[in-house]
């Protein structure tokens, strides 16, 4: 496979440190006209852009090149498309629809090239569906790059790659850099989402449930002491009564966070947690459900939430829903279902015991469900982070909130060590 390099952008702390700018880089190689689902790869990758961009922080300069997009067989065929400066996205919109692709996969020259177009503080991120295949050393480039460096930082994104030999993660990880892999529009769009997000100010708030009671920052919504215990760093909470949180005004056990405020501006609210949610049965599961959210009542509340749906194909999904003044907003996406090729069994164990993050990000008016899992993925080479579509709510009132239910009669144990409110600039 001739390699599909796509994309350039940095993300997090890597970010902030960057006073040259970012540098997106685009492959034009003839394997960019594969397809993922019946679309090509090009166009995806030029969709995953223009979503990123669409958030670009505002001051933060950008780049683009590509390479392999003139001529085939040519490992020199490398070009800056934009040079490093403000943001227009239709320059980039055109500059990337005049790409056609055709040659070769140069990834080690490319983030050479734009290694020394961005400076010592700048950063590139690659996006690759193939591996170098010009002949350089990506572990041995990204080691000489760390140490003539000081700030430079390079991501990788594997999109429908297999990096077996890890040369990709190696040139990433010697920059301090991140390597993800992506296996189709919508985690190459989430992968892109997260490494250029801003950089969070660091938790306002935090709790780690480091003590023996919930104490007087915490309301519990009609207590049902059976339900729930602090223990060993943990607040464990099981079904009381089948509902969840939203749902019925007399639903017990919502957990409410009245001691910490939300910022006024953007923020991201996440809980971490492992879950019991059943065994994989023959007619469908149980109808277990774990939330984080924003909480005043069940006429004006938003939360994320896993929900196993228990039907004939046992789905897992990610949704946000939201209520505002009385009215349903919606979000979801499917990520397992016993029926398509997912190990159900073992993505449930992997609930109980590596856990995932729960969050909504707020930006704007938009908010944004998202489950980060804890180093493992639903399929193999599949996404370690998904997000909902963002949903746009006029304000949101409430307090931080937690609740694991089911939906049925059966039980759900949920333990949750760490919940945070992050401001985001």
């Amino acid at each position: 496979m001739t390699g599909l390099v796509g994309l350039a952008a940095l993300t997090g702390s890597a970010v902030a440190q960057d006073e040259s700018g970012t540098m997106i880089v685009l492959d034009g190689s003839g394997s960019m006209w594969g397809q993922i689902d019946g679309t090509p790869k090009i166009e995806i990758a030029r969709d995953a852009i223009g979503t990123m961009l669409a958030d670009w922080p505002t001051g933060r300069q950008l780049g683009l090149m590509a390479y392999g997009h003139r001529r085939e067989g040519d490992c020199n065929d490398i070009e800056t498309l934009m040079s490093l400066g403000p943001l227009d996205r239709d320059v980039v919109e055109a500059a990337l629809n005049d790409i056609t692709p055709r040659g070769k996969t140069p990834v080690g020259a490319s983030v050479r090239a734009a290694a020394e177009t961005v400076g010592n503080s700048g950063s590139v991120v690659v996006v690759t569906d193939g591996l170098e295949n010009c002949g350089a050393d990506l572990c041995a480039l990204g080691e000489e790059l760390a140490a003539s460096s000081s700030g430079f930082t390079a991501h990788l994104i594997g999109f429908d790659v297999e990096d077996a030999d890890g040369q990709l993660a190696c040139l990433a990880e010697a920059t301090g850099g991140r390597y993800m892999p992506a296996s189709d529009a919508s985690s190459l769009t989430g992968a892109l989402q997260e490494i250029s997000a801003p950089e969070p100010k660091g938790p306002l708030f935090v709790d780690e449930f480091d003590r023996a009671e919930l104490g007087p920052e915490w309301t519990i919504e009609h207590p049902d002491p059976s339900g729930f215990i602090v223990d060993a760093g943990v607040l464990v909470t099981m079904t009381v009564e089948p509902g969840y949180m939203g749902d019925a005004k007399d639903q017990p056990n919502v957990f409410r966070w009245t001691g910490a405020k939300f910022p006024e501006g953007d923020w991201d609210l996440s809980a971490d947690f492992t879950a019991r949610m059943g065994e994989v049965q023959t007619l469908g599961g149980r109808r277990a459900i774990v939330q984080v959210g924003r909480h005043a009542d069940v006429d004006n509340t938003i939360s994320a939430y896993v929900y196993r749906q228990g039907n004939s194909n046992d789905d897992l999904w990610l949704r946000l829903r939201a209520m505002s003044g009385g009215t349903e907003t919606r979000a979801e996406v499917e990520i397992a279902g016993d029926t398509r090729g997912y190990d159900l069994a073992q993505i449930l164990r992997d609930f109980e015991e590596k856990g995932a993050r729960l969050t909504i990000s707020k930006r704007g008016r938009d908010y944004v469900g998202r489950l980060s899992l804890n180093g493992w993925t639903l399929q193999d080479g599949g996404p370690e982070v998904i997000e909902t579509d963002p949903i746009q709510i006029l304000r949101t009132r409430g307090d931080p909130a937690l609740f694991a239910g089911t939906l049925g009669s059966e039980q759900t144990v949920a333990e949750f060590d760490r919940i945070e409110i992050v401001e985001v600039e």
